[in-house]
């Protein structure tokens, strides 16, 4: 058996944020129609800081298999990836493997490509300004999907680790050519922003209604298990709540568990999920002053989409190294 493999930094080199934000909302389309089996993720719990996530996905329409394994370990302290992860891909016809790639990239870009597409449906198309909390390694790809969908010119960064915000904003003023900043506080981060993005290993709320004006579009990636959150059920009560799913959303989302729990919120409050917005069965922001909330834990079909792509062009390309299994 012949197998492509493909490095993080191909993988990288073989995508950009606006065509895996296509690529995204044909997949939630597919989704839509009821052509994928994703189920909820297997988490290995090896500390309150460590997990192992295994990934499996199929989307039909294409008959593509993919299984992802992610490592997120917390407390590394920079001395290794705090997330690493690695992809395989799978004809769902004959069941022959095809592909194994780096995960750690394409997780990133399927990730910022799907809170991009969020903003496409419930940012408002004026929004400028963003702020962005948590300049660990979603934040780049965070800050590049948003800027993919609307006409970003500034973005604030607070982490922390200052140093990595200082990083993070250089990176952004010379990759993306946007007026970049750091903060010294969440509220410094987010007054006057239009779209705050939270992608952060918290555990405890970090971003409350007061930081937060009307008609602003909030993202929330970073907490994916029911005890953690990042919003405060008040800022939770007080927003249209969309999720990329209903059911994991209800599994794992601590940031519409914990406040449903408290009373806060129903599981009604949720006004829909990513792949009825994309196909126009679900509304979404309706007013200018309207603060939107989406929700997401991250699915595994939207690997299996991003990595399909990137196999595709690979072989297109004549990228990657051929191992025989």
């Amino acid at each position: 058996m012949r197998v492509l493999t493909l490095t993080n930094e191909q993988v990288l080199a073989l995508a950009n944020m606006k065509e895996c934000a296509q690529e995204m909302n044909s997949a939630f389309i597919t989704a839509s129609h009821g052509k994928v089996d994703s189920p909820i993720r297997t988490r290995f719990m090896m500390s309150d800081v460590r997990n192992i996530l295994l990934m499996p996905s199929l989307l039909r329409d294409r008959d593509t298999v993919s299984l992802k394994m992610v490592s997120v370990y917390a407390d590394l302290g920079g001395k290794a990836p705090s997330t690493q992860a690695v992809v395989m891909l799978a004809d769902g016809r004959d069941g022959e493997m095809k592909c194994i790639m780096g995960g750690t990239g394409l997780t990133g870009l399927r990730t910022g490509a799907v809170s991009g597409l969020s903003c496409r449906y419930l940012a408002r198309e004026d929004s400028r300004d963003m702020a962005m909390i948590g300049a660990g390694g979603q934040g780049f790809y965070q800050i590049s999907g948003v800027a993919s969908q609307r006409g970003i010119r500034r973005v604030s960064i607070f982490d922390v680790e200052r140093s990595r915000a200082i990083t993070l904003k250089e990176r952004c003023e010379k990759e993306l050519g946007l007026g970049a900043s750091t903060s010294e506080s969440v509220r410094e981060a987010t007054d006057g922003a239009d779209i705050i993005v939270t992608a952060t290993t918290s555990k405890t709320p970090i971003l409350d209604a007061s930081q937060v004006k009307p008609g602003t579009h909030v993202v929330a990636i970073g907490a994916y298990t029911p005890d953690t959150r990042e919003l405060t059920s008040e800022l939770v009560s007080r927003a249209s709540i969309y999720v990329d799913s209903m059911d994991a959303a209800m599994e794992e989302a601590g940031d519409l568990l914990i406040p449903i729990r408290e009373g806060a919120i129903t599981a009604q409050s949720v006004r829909g999920d990513m792949a009825g917005l994309v196909s126009g069965s679900v509304k979404g922001r309706s007013r200018g002053d309207e603060i939107t909330l989406f929700k997401a834990v991250g699915l595994a079909f939207e690997d299996n989409a991003i990595a399909r792509m990137v196999y595709s062009r690979a072989l297109t390309t004549k990228v990657g190294a051929w191992i025989d299994l």
